[in-house]
């Protein structure tokens, strides 16, 4: 009988085949992934927005203060204790640290510092909630980004031990540090407990939508800008 059996040739090309295949599916399967990585930490993003807003209801709508008044029980730990029980809720996907529990598990979202610093005296920040000027234009959470333009990385010394806030972008130019859409794109919460993906750009007058500061926002001196970093203009 004659056995059949497949020539070096068709080996070849079946390998080449598969090679090619495997060439056009992974980009598509890297941004499905990529997307569903987004969506996770939207999600994260909006659990912890309920976890404020119950906190903020049960505190006569006062927030949390930097350095809290019990050195023992920071931002994270005050939510996680009552109103986000899972820890893993305060990690973005995007986060390649490893998961941990308790006080040492790794923290990705920062509170927008200017309302974790609380100010007396008139036209300053109380922290009252009541009293922001425009809670859906407010950032108030967002992932932690360090200055690492080649990948999404997060500032590992920061804990569940610790207060962890969002500092204001800074840096001249268009530089991409967000956490997906190539660094393009990065999910914020805002004060009225709504997420959104919106555009990451360190320094940009141009774009009132982005996830920018401009120095002149810090003041509210310039006409029209939507204060996004200060819950009331000075």
């Amino acid at each position: 009988m004659k056995k059949s059996a497949f020539t070096l040739i068709e080996l070849l090309v079946v390998i080449t085949v598969i090679a090619i295949l495997a060439g056009i599916a992974l980009p598509v399967f890297s941004k499905v992934m990529e997307r569903s990585r987004a969506t996770s930490c939207a999600s994260n993003l909006k659990q912890l927005g309920l976890g404020v807003a119950a906190y903020l209801n049960d505190n006569d709508e006062q927030i949390f203060k930097d350095p809290p008044a019990d050195a023992a029980n920071p931002w994270p730990k005050v939510l996680q204790e009552k109103y986000v029980t899972n820890w893993k809720v305060f990690k973005s996907p995007f986060d390649k640290r490893a998961d941990d529990k308790d006080a040492n598990a790794p923290v990705s979202y920062g509170i927008n510092k200017n309302v974790l610093t609380q100010t007396s005296g008139a036209g300053k920040w109380d922290g009252n909630f009541s009293k922001i000027e425009a809670p859906s234009q407010l950032i108030l959470m967002a992932p932690v980004m360090t200055s690492d333009a080649s990948v999404p990385t997060f500032d590992a010394s920061n804990k569940g031990s610790i207060n962890v806030s969002l500092p204001q972008p800074s840096g001249g130019g268009k530089i991409k540090l967000g956490t997906h859409n190539g660094r393009s794109q990065i999910n914020v919460l805002y004060a009225d407990s709504h997420v959104a993906s919106i555009k990451y750009l360190s320094n940009s007058t141009s774009d009132s939508d982005a996830f920018c500061y401009v120095t002149a926002e810090s003041t509210g001196s310039l006409s029209g800008i939507i204060v996004k970093w200060q819950p009331r203009k000075p």
